[in-house]
């Protein structure tokens, strides 16, 4: 048995989802509000028999791995540790040897953090360090502790007498990224990192602490301002997202992360309700930083400090994430009204939270802010600067993936140089980097998929028609294949070969089981099936609560607005033949008759549905 299978032997689907979300009994299956997207209605059904989950809203679904995955932002090895702790299932692609030392390291952070915790709120000496958060960032006390600020204390072997008083050998200290190893011999061979420094931790996306970043306290020129651990087993700082333990629910639910330079920027907004701030441990985005957004969002907000000019390092990262399929605005902070500005975000809200609320909730796309800083006081009508317009936005539209976004950034320039879209267009090619080539999957897969009527009705009639077998006479009779959403057309026409099959005497209970069978060995047997698995879900999600006679009404519904839809569907095709014939001379006066009298005919049975 391999590790997933024995995790999903032990772990019981409804019980590990309901540590994230409340479930609620729906006939033998459990139903909840999708954490994946905004709903008033509990669309998220999951099933113990089956041990599967779908949401009928979004689309999402799959296994315990696939919940966990999508809910914690997770690639598939991280979900299988997840899981196999929970399940006390050993993953053997890990020596127990380096599973050992990223268990010591992750002790060694987590007990520094709850020493440097301790020490911010009882000693005398972090006396000065409270007034600084308190009085000078104007951090609330409850921001503190949710934040598990702590302080290092000017000592040289504060942190790690207390680790050695818990068993953490030197050793794990240095690790760990706490402790330094001295160079000459004599005492303790190592002494403390952090000192005389507020401690902000680094946690992953689950929460776990896997570094901290240090803050020297204000007149304390000896040292850097900032000093981070080291990069370690458990910290690596490009791959770090300062705060999105917090905020990943929130950036997944307003599809939209906030990018911040500092800590304390990130811990202010929350303090003004501000909750999908993350910061990015410096102002570059990391290739693997992006990876890790992309899993929760598509669109980043990057507020800088000031007002940036050329090509930075920052907008380098910026136009990474944009060439990788992300939406990227801007966050400019305003003005004073004196005229001056603010430096940072968190200076913006201690003065005024409305300012911050207001200028995040209008952020700038990124090609907006190209186009208007190359054009701001500049004579477009003027040679030398339509040239340089097409110098600097050319090869920055060469970097988007989305060829739509292209097409209307092409008009724009267009439209602002004089020059034909073809012409741009031909220099655009000439100019894109091959691994940037516009594909659609780049920013359409990532995406939610809007999911049509037409699939939810189809969905919605089968699932009916699982959950009252014997209406099957009436819907087959009724509905052909051709009026069932593509994704379902196989289904609903195996329906239609087992009723037939069995005259349609089925009993009500065993209706799934049998229609499994009868899948069974065929081609796409695999896939068949797990329709039908979540049409299972469906069906005590919408029917569960219903009466037979309840059910039927719906039925008979639910085929009289699919039969609606098909017959528009035909009338718009006729429509088109109907133009295309008188448009052909001399016109076939045979072939529009027939054409004309199809359309009545059509017409005629929409009309009697809808007077029905």
């Amino acid at each position: 048995m391999s590790p997933s299978e024995e995790i999903k032997s032990r772990l019981d689907i409804v019980d590990v989802i309901g540590e994230y979300i409340q479930l609620k009994q729906a006939g033998v299956n459990h139903k909840a509000r999708c954490p994946f997207h905004d709903e008033k209605t509990a669309s998220l059904m999951v099933s113990k028999p089956k041990q599967i989950w779908h949401c009928f809203g979004c689309g999402e679904g799959g296994d315990i791995f696939g919940f966990v995955m999508k809910h914690e932002g997770l690639e598939f090895p991280d979900a299988l540790r997840l899981l196999a702790a929970k399940a006390g299932v050993t993953v053997k692609s890990e020596s127990p040897e380096k599973r050992t030392e990223r268990e010591m390291v992750g002790r060694a952070l987590a007990e520094s953090v709850k020493f440097w915790e301790e020490v911010l709120w009882k000693s005398d000496e972090a006396k000065e360090a409270r007034r600084y958060l308190q009085d000078e960032r104007h951090i609330l006390p409850e921001q503190v502790r949710a934040w598990h600020l702590g302080f290092a204390p000017d000592s040289w072997d504060g942190a790690i007498s207390h680790l050695s008083k818990l068993g953490i050998s030197e050793e794990d200290m240095i690790k760990a990224g706490v402790a330094v190893r001295k160079m000459a011999v004599g005492g303790r061979s190592v002494y403390d990192r952090f000192r005389n420094r507020i401690i902000f931790p680094f946690t992953n996306p689950q929460g776990q602490v896997v570094g901290v970043t240090s803050r020297a306290m204000p007149g304390n020129d000896t040292e850097g301002k900032y000093v981070n651990t080291p990069d370690t087993i458990l910290y690596h700082k490009g791959e770090i997202l300062y705060g999105l333990d917090k905020a990943k629910t929130d950036i997944r639910k307003q599809d939209l992360a906030i990018i911040v330079e500092g800590n304390v920027d990130v811990i202010s907004s929350n303090q003004c309700g501000i909750t999908n701030v993350i910061a990015a441990s410096g102002t570059a985005l990391t290739p693997d930083q992006i990876r890790l957004l992309k899993r929760y969002t598509n669109r980043i907000a990057f507020a800088f400090d000031a007002d940036i000019a050329g090509e930075t390092a920052t907008m380098r990262g910026l136009m990474a994430a944009l060439a990788d399929g992300l939406e990227v605005f801007l966050i400019r902070l305003p003005k004073r009204a004196n005229g001056s500005s603010f430096k940072d975000p968190d200076e913006c809200i201690r003065e005024n939270p409305e300012i911050w609320k207001k200028v995040v909730a209008t952020p700038e796309p990124l090609l907006e802010y190209y186009f208007r800083r190359v054009t701001v006081e500049r004579d477009m009508s003027r040679l030398e600067n339509k040239q340089l317009a097409v110098k600097i936005l050319l090869p920055i539209l060469a970097r988007v993936p989305d060829s739509v976004a292209v097409s209307h950034y092409l008009q724009k320039l267009s439209a602002l140089v004089h020059v034909s879209e073809g012409d741009l267009r031909d220099r655009l090619k000439v100019s894109r980097p091959k691994e940037t080539e516009p594909t659609s999957s780049k920013t359409t897969t990532a995406k939610a998929v809007v999911r049509s009527s037409w699939t939810i009705l189809s969905e919605h009639l089968l699932g009916a028609l699982i959950a009252n077998p014997k209406d099957l006479t009436y819907a087959i009779r009724e509905i052909t294949p051709e009026m069932i959403d593509p994704l379902l057309t196989d289904l609903y026409k195996e329906f239609v070969v087992f009723y037939t099959k069995t005259s349609g005497q089925e009993n009500v209970g065993a209706i799934e089981e049998a229609l499994k069978q009868h899948l069974s060995g065929q081609p796409e047997e695999v896939t068949l099936i797990n329709m039908l698995d979540i049409l299972s879900l469906l069906k005590d999600k919408d029917f569960a609560d219903m009466t037979s006679e309840e059910v039927r009404k719906d039925i008979i519904g639910t085929v009289k607005r699919l039969k609606q839809r098909y017959l528009r569907e035909v009338l718009q095709k006729i429509e088109r033949s109907i133009k295309e014939a008188e448009s052909i001379k001399p016109v076939d006066s045979e072939k529009l008759k027939a054409l004309l009298n199809e359309f009545q005919t059509v017409s005629s049975e929409l009309i009697k549905l809808e007077v029905i």
